[in-house]
Order: structure tokens, then sequence, then C-alpha cells
């Protein structure tokens, strides 16, 4: 590409040479040519240095730029797997809480139900013995203190 440009540039100025009449024209501001293509060489090369150097600085500062995107993101994932992570902890925590609690409910419930069966078996034995009035007795006297739902039975 330089080299064609170096070539328009030596063609245009051998054109203004040969129309302002110096020269028969093929000699015709070969100096003045030489000079120009030396010159806008000169300049395409800063110009292409330039742009290279640009670009190079560019492309350093798009790595740079996605590199710390992808740390951003990677951080922000990690950030989301570790809260995720504690929160999946937490909840797992507490299910097994609730599960120990229903847990001890439903023995506690079994150990009064067992009580009950227990006591209903006493019951049913002493209706089957003497000691019966007695046992009764106390109950409705119990019943009297704490003030049961039947009342003073007289």
């Amino acid at each position: 590409m330089l080299c064609s440009l170096a070539t328009k540039a030596g063609a245009m100025a051998w054109r203004r040479g040969a129309q302002s009449g110096r020269g028969t024209g093929s000699e015709g501001g070969s100096d003045k040519t030489f000079e120009m293509v030396k010159v806008s060489v000169a300049v395409l090369g800063l110009v292409a240095a330039v742009a290279g150097s640009t670009a190079v600085a560019v492309h350093h500062l798009d790595e740079t730029e996605i590199k710390r995107i992808h740390d951003k993101a990677a951080t922000e994932i990690k950030r989301i797997h570790d809260k995720a992570t504690a929160d999946v902890a937490r909840v797992e925590g507490e299910r097994k809480s609730e599960v120990a609690r229903v847990e001890g409910e439903r023995r506690l419930s079994e150990e009064r139900l067992r009580a009950e069966v227990e006591r209903c078996k006493y019951d049913l034995r002493l209706t089957q013995t003497q000691d019966f009035k007695p046992y009764q007795a106390a109950i409705l006297e119990n019943q009297i203190k704490r003030g049961g739902a039947d009342g003073p039975q007289d």
C-alpha cells in the first residue's frame, strides 16, 4: 500500500512539473518528486507507526477491560454461589430442626396416649375389684378441687 501511495504521489508531482512548463516533461520535477515521495513515505510511516501503536494500546486496553470484566463476573458468580450455599445450609438446618420438633411432639403424643391407655386399663381393672369406689371418690374429689368442667356432683 505504501508503494502504491508513493507511486501516485510521484505521478502527481511529475504532472505538476510537466504542466508548469519546467523541463521537457521527462525530467520535470524529478528532484521535487523524489522529495515529495520521501516526505510522503515518511509521513505515511509515521501515520502507520502511530496507528500501529494506537492499535496495540487499544488492543491492550481491550484485553485489560475484558480481563477486568471477566474477573468481576467471576467474583459475582462466586459471591452468588457462596450465598446460595449458605441459604441451602440455613434451610437444611431449619428443616432438620422442624423435623426434630415434630418428632418430639409425636413422641410426647405417643407417651400421653400410652399413659392414657394404661390409666384406662387400670380403671378397668379397678372396676372389677372392690377398691373401685374409693378410687372413684378420690377422682371426683380432685375434680371438685380443681373446679372441673363437671363441677361438684351432689
